[in-house]
């Protein structure tokens, strides 16, 4: 367990190289995977080689007794100063941390968290597509590569460089390799130009010729109008993509062509190319808006009312635009509804002899507090 916590620290700490010095010698077999494995330690043997995976380059070594003496005297020292170092409290995860542990993530506010808490915030932030901001609730100030670098690993580091190589390229500017297996991000000013007569472009990583046009492989022995007009049909990749996103509802960004899934909350939507527009009506938002121009409602759980205003969810969305402000106003209002309609007293069930009307409430989102009228 110390060794699994040291490796731990170690790799938060933004350490990938490590040498452990062992005494013992069964766990040394079991660091450099020989010998028969005990059942009951075989998770925590696991659970160490998938710590060792994450660093760039491990050894183990199997020393006397006496060698490792200084390693107990720094921990013992380790220990002592422990006591005079002053804790924080991580407004992130509100666990106690030690100040050299906690740092400010942006050279403009004064804002400090925990090292794990950076970490798995910006890869959450990264995966999405978008720029990570400080943690702290409200605070807009952009975290930075160089203030983070030190608890990522290199893979986000290079996924947050290519971030910040798409946003430094206009949406308009963006072309991709069109060959499957590269799909190199560029901007129209740095492709050069194989001919002064041609729209050919060499793709800057796997040199792939393509028309900067059509955006398809190079077809030089076509101009782009006879090429589109051999090809006037959509690929069938797109078709499958189109036909999906029209069964899941998903919405198509007018800016940069990204796909986008509404699964809960509101349907003002902000695109990870900062595109601003209503998922229900597709107009765009602008910054000072408050709601939708066209007049949508502000809410959205993905299965929205297709401007079908009898359904039960519309009315939901209604009250709770109005009564937004006042949660308990809201949720008393909604419970009267139901309580009239008799929803609560359907006597259908399903196989499983639940009540269908009730688990289509639940799963909406409703509530399971009553209250004497």
């Amino acid at each position: 367990m110390a060794l699994i916590r040291g490796l731990r620290e170690s790799f938060d700490l933004g350490i990938r190289q490590v040498v452990v010095y062992c005494d013992d010698q069964l766990l040394y077999q079991y660091i450099v995977g020989r010998g028969k494995i005990k059942k009951k330690v075989v998770h925590l043997v696991d659970e160490f080689q998938l710590l060792l995976e994450e660093m760039t380059y491990t050894d183990a070594d199997l020393i006397a007794l006496n060698d490792v003496n200084f390693a107990f005297k720094l921990a013992r020292e380790a220990i002592v100063s422990r006591d005079d170092v002053k804790a924080e409290i991580c407004s992130i995860c509100f666990e106690e941390t030690e100040g050299e542990r906690m740092f400010f993530t942006t050279e403009k506010c004064v804002h400090r968290h925990c090292f794990p808490c950076v970490k798995q915030y910006v890869e959450v932030k990264l995966l999405s597509g978008t720029v990570p901001t400080c943690l702290d609730d409200g605070c807009k100030f952009k975290l930075t590569l160089e203030s983070c670098s030190k608890v990522l690993t290199l893979e986000l580091i290079e996924m947050w460089k290519q971030k910040m190589k798409e946003d430094s390229i206009p949406a308009a500017e963006r072309i991709y390799c069109p060959y499957p297996n590269c799909s190199m991000l560029m901007s129209k000013t740095e492709l050069s130009s194989e001919s002064n007569l041609s729209n050919d472009r060499s793709c800057v990583k796997c040199c792939g010729l393509f028309c900067i046009d059509c955006k398809v492989p190079s077809h030089s022995d076509l101009s782009c109008s006879e090429y589109k007009k051999l090809h006037h049909d959509p690929l069938v990749d797109e078709l499958k993509l189109k036909s999906l996103a029209k069964d899941k509802k998903w919405r198509q960004c007018k800016m940069c062509r990204h796909m986008i899934e509404l699964s809960h909350a509101c349907n003002h939507m902000t695109c990870r190319c900062g595109y601003q527009f209503c998922y229900q009506c597709e107009v765009e938002w602008k910054n000072d808006q408050k709601t939708c121009s066209s007049g949508c409602l502000l809410t959205g759980h993905g299965y929205y009312d297709d401007y079908d205003y009898n359904e039960p969810e519309y009315d939901f969305e209604v009250d709770t635009c109005n009564y937004y402000s006042d949660e308990e106003a809201m949720t008393r209002r909604e419970m009267i509804r139901m309580w009239n309609t008799e929803q609560f007293f359907s006597e259908e069930e399903n196989a499983d002899g639940n009540d269908d009307n009730w688990d289509d409430y639940n799963n909406y989102g409703g509530l399971t507090v009553f209250w004497r009228l």
